[in-house]
């Protein structure tokens, strides 16, 4: 989460919010700076901060990992069970958590997922990600082995390339 866009939107200082939460403004500054990393705090004091910013606990400690890191679990998921997986991401609101932590490429990666086999089996587009599919990526972002279509005559998805990400295969999990 970034803190200080955060404390800004509420109309909040971190004088104000070491106060609300109870945590020392010595403590709280370097976090709020973003010279310690939230992950590595104490259990209470994210609780505290998380409660004076109205968020759980687990809404503001982000662990971002590598994108091909995530688009392989990604695709082994969808190995296992395309439909399932689509569902997931939606029941499991996979798409606003990415969104909330402003990983937008992870975000739209999902949405072009949800909507490729959406597509692939005739079912409707969710709508709840028509925002979404309003943005795009300024420059290409190349996934997976799709450096080299640049090269090659391999055919792009269709759903992914509308985000400026470049990617020729769903189904390489290993």
């Amino acid at each position: 989460m970034d803190f200080i866009t955060e404390l800004k939107k509420q109309n909040m200082s971190i004088r104000i919010c070491s106060q609300k939460s109870g945590i020392p403004y010595a403590t709280l500054y370097p976090i709020i700076k973003g010279k310690v990393d939230i992950g590595t705090c104490a259990y209470y004091t994210v609780e505290k901060l998380a409660k004076a910013l109205g968020y759980r606990p687990d809404q503001i400690v982000y662990h971002k990992e590598d994108f091909q890191t995530f688009r392989n679990n990604l695709h082994h998921q969808i190995k296992r069970d395309e439909l399932q997986t689509v569902l997931s991401i939606i029941e499991n609101e996979d798409v606003e958590y990415y969104r909330f932590h402003s990983d937008f490429i992870k975000m739209m990666y999902l949405v072009a997922t949800v909507d490729y086999i959406s597509k692939k089996y005739d079912i409707p587009l969710c709508d709840k990600y028509n925002d979404i599919r309003l943005l795009k990526l300024e420059q290409p972002y190349f996934v997976g082995d799709s450096a080299l279509i640049k090269n090659e005559s391999r055919q792009v998805i269709k759903e992914f390339s509308k985000y400026n990400i470049i990617e020729g295969d769903l189904y390489d999990a290993v």
